[in-house]
């Protein structure tokens, strides 16, 4: 009966210390060696344990540890040989958006920080979303990321429109001057006068890359949804159908017909794309096989 208790007494030290004590084994060892052999008094002991016993580093060691298990942000080296399980590494990395929500003002302010050392174009959602941060240091820094990015976007703009105006057949040139007009519009604060006309821009360009690589499938698409937007209906219809001429084995160059024709309501004309894209070899996707039982 005394083994079973003291076993008993044995596997809840050793939980207790665990938890309190499972980023330093040696010290967990120790001191359950310790109320082990000195049950009561073993407990009391370590308090007064001499400070060279825990090594010059061990409190900066501690602490560093506890801010990398904490805000898993930073890439944070250890001089000692203390490293968190990949588990727990895993469990700390949050999406960014959630990061915004859910975490504390310092996490959020170091989440944008840490964006700004990196690729923020890649971010630049996040970015928008934090712009609207109740935290208004957060919301400064987003604000800030942001303009930055729109001041070089501006800046290759102007210089790409001189060399379009120069050079208008080269499609590597018209290729970049596409891609900054993209992100410049998905940059976000964009007065819708200054948008339109940035959308007329790109549709042009676009339609300039089409001519001088016609291979180049999704300019096609991009010119579709622009010409969409802009309510330039035939514009876009001319597109879609020059799109289903050397793109004959697409699905999506009959979707995005049949797109257009669901927006201006021509239902006939949507049929037919239907009954053509039925009569097609393509092997459809489960997209494409929704939308047609859809409108059969």
């Amino acid at each position: 009966m005394l083994e079973l208790i003291f076993l008993g007494y044995c596997v809840l030290c050793a939980i207790l210390l665990w938890i309190r004590h499972r980023r330093d084994r040696r010290e967990w060892f120790m001191r359950l060696m310790l109320v082990i052999c000195l049950p009561g008094a073993g407990w009391l002991l370590p308090q007064f344990w001499p400070k060279w016993l825990y090594g010059k580093n061990s409190k900066a060691d501690s602490e560093l540890l506890d801010v990398y298990g904490e805000h898993n942000l930073y890439n944070v080296k250890l001089t000692r040989i203390y490293q968190l399980p990949e588990a727990e590494k895993e469990m700390n990395i949050v999406p960014l958006e959630e990061a915004l929500i859910v975490n504390d003002y310092l996490t959020r302010r170091r989440v944008i920080i840490d964006l700004l050392k990196q690729n923020t174009m890649e971010y630049i959602g996040v970015l928008q979303q934090a712009v609207r941060n109740e935290d208004t240091e957060t919301s400064h820094y987003a604000v800030s990321a942001i303009m930055e990015i729109k001041r070089k976007l501006t800046l290759s703009m102007q210089e790409l429109s001189v060399k379009y105006e120069e050079d208008a057949m080269n499609p590597h040139l018209l290729l970049a001057y596409a891609d900054v007009l993209k992100a410049y519009m998905g940059s976000g604060f964009i007065d819708e006068r200054t948008l339109t006309k940035h959308k007329h821009t790109y549709a042009n360009v676009l339609k300039r890359l089409i001519e001088v690589e016609p291979e180049r499938e999704s300019a096609y698409l991009e010119k579709m949804d622009t010409d969409l937007e802009l309510g330039d209906y035939a514009s876009a219809e001319q597109t879609g159908r020059l799109y289903l001429e050397r793109f004959p084995g697409q699905e999506e160059a009959y979707l995005a017909l049949m797109k257009l024709y669901f927006t201006i309501r021509s239902y006939a004309q949507l049929q037919a794309t239907l009954e053509a894209l039925k009569r097609s070899p393509i092997r459809l996707s489960h997209r494409a096989l929704a939308l047609l039982r859809f409108w059969s």
